[in-house]
């Protein structure tokens, strides 16, 4: 289970079943009611960063899209009766100026009114106390269907008065190095036939070193761990993640950042019922039409879908390169098949109609694959002269070898400027 970079993209699926988990009721909802509903994406924590609130509102019924909810008034509310006012920056996303201040153990709520004056609020929800990771470890081993790979997990102690429910995600970050660099690039196309001199791709010396990128991904599932029935209030060794020793992200340089929220009981058992919508395999074949409620209500009794959840924040992050786990044995392959092409400037059949036009020709194939981004220069083609002269033509010949894109130039799929936390 992984924490999902927008957790309402399952919305969808909770227009099609009930569910009832714990302190959970499932609300009934007929299925023509189900457009033009708000959804609140409210997960603050005590992390001392701006926090930010996300509106949207469903289109109906069977689809997956949501519209952003623009000239809301949010706003946090401390149990004291203290207002926290939260900005749109973007369309539908609400984010307070500075940090906010959350203690553990204080009690607070969402308040929002939306441009057309409909009032909501959440219950009052408790900060949960901080729970520090204590360790992020990375070890060699088979997962449950004997793949041999890379294990991640997390370990904290908690007190006799933490709750022992927690959500997990990360973001992990990994070298890219092609394994067909070169120094030579595209130069300028000349793709003007009427010209006097046809098409034309020259190649020049690289402006740029491509050699070496850095990419991210963050995690999009629901990852959950609970202590409940463990002989203690602490996690040893809960798996976050596992990666297979086929997987290219670990091939040369690998950083995982854990990010631990601690949850109260009743916001654990609220995601762990949307997991189970997640994992339904025949969602939308249920028979029975609903949504899963969370703890916010509209003034009047409308419909609202949306959880208000604090939870305290703890992250941890660990690096890793492949030689460290498995020494001297050979790398994961590349992630892409970097087969060598041979596309042609002039397409086969090309001749030359009345008044110089092309005919029965819609484009260059070297150059069309060149301009959508699709393929980089890899050598001169030896073959290119042979073949005009042995088929009497230049339709069909190809003057350039090429590779896809990012068997080259690793700024297909990252960035080659170093992260900040980077360490090698």
């Amino acid at each position: 289970m992984q924490l999902p970079q927008n957790i309402w993209k399952y919305i969808p699926f909770l227009f099609s079943m009930g569910a009832v988990v714990g302190c959970i009721d499932s609300f009934e909802a007929e299925t023509t009611d189900s457009g033009n509903i708000l959804v609140i994406d409210a997960r603050i924590t005590d992390k001392n960063a701006s926090q930010v609130v996300f509106l949207t509102r469903t289109v109906g019924f069977g689809t997956d899209t949501l519209l952003t909810e623009s000239g809301a008034v949010v706003s946090l509310e401390a149990e004291s009766g203290q207002l926290v006012d939260f900005l749109e920056k973007e369309k539908g996303a609400y984010h307070t100026n500075q940090p906010l201040e959350l203690i553990g153990g204080n009690r607070y709520r969402l308040r929002v009114q939306t441009a057309d004056g409909k009032q909501y609020h959440s219950n009052f929800e408790t900060m949960p106390g901080r729970v520090p990771i204590s360790e992020v470890r990375t070890e060699r081993k088979f997962n449950a269907l004997q793949e041999e790979g890379v294990e991640i997990t997390v370990s904290n102690r908690g007190g006799p008065e933490d709750s022992g429910a927690y959500r997990y995600g990360y973001e992990e970050t990994y070298m890219v190095i092609p394994p067909f660099y070169n120094p030579f690039n595209w130069g300028e196309i000349d793709y003007e036939f009427n010209d006097g001199d046809g098409w034309d791709v020259p190649v020049a010396p690289r402006t740029k070193d491509v050699s070496i990128c850095y990419t991210s991904n963050e995690s999009r599932d629901i990852i959950l761990a609970n202590t409940a029935g463990l002989t203690e209030n602490s996690l040893i060794d809960f798996p976050v993640r596992f990666i297979g020793r086929e997987e290219y992200m670990i091939s040369h340089r690998y950083s995982i950042l854990v990010r631990q929220f601690h949850q109260s009981p009743e916001a654990h058992s609220f995601y762990s019922t949307l997991d189970d919508f997640s994992s339904t395999e025949s969602i939308f074949n249920s028979i029975q039409p609903g949504f899963l409620e969370g703890n916010i209500q509209a003034a009047d009794g409308g419909m609202v879908i949306g959880y208000f959840e604090l939870s305290s924040y703890s992250e941890q992050r660990v690096f890793f390169s492949y030689e460290d786990l498995f020494p001297g044995e050979p790398l994961p392959p590349y992630f892409m098949n970097c087969a060598t092409g041979a596309p042609p400037l002039y397409p086969v059949g090309f001749h030359i109609g009345p008044g110089g036009v092309l005919d029965g020709v819609t484009g260059s194939p070297l150059i069309d694959a060149i301009l959508a981004g699709l393929i980089a220069y890899h050598a001169e083609n030896e073959d290119y002269e042979d073949y005009i002269e042995r088929e009497g033509r230049i339709g069909g010949a190809a003057p350039y070898l090429t590779k896809p894109l990012p068997c080259v130039d690793c700024t297909a799929v990252g960035s080659t400027s170093k992260p900040e936390f980077w360490i090698e």
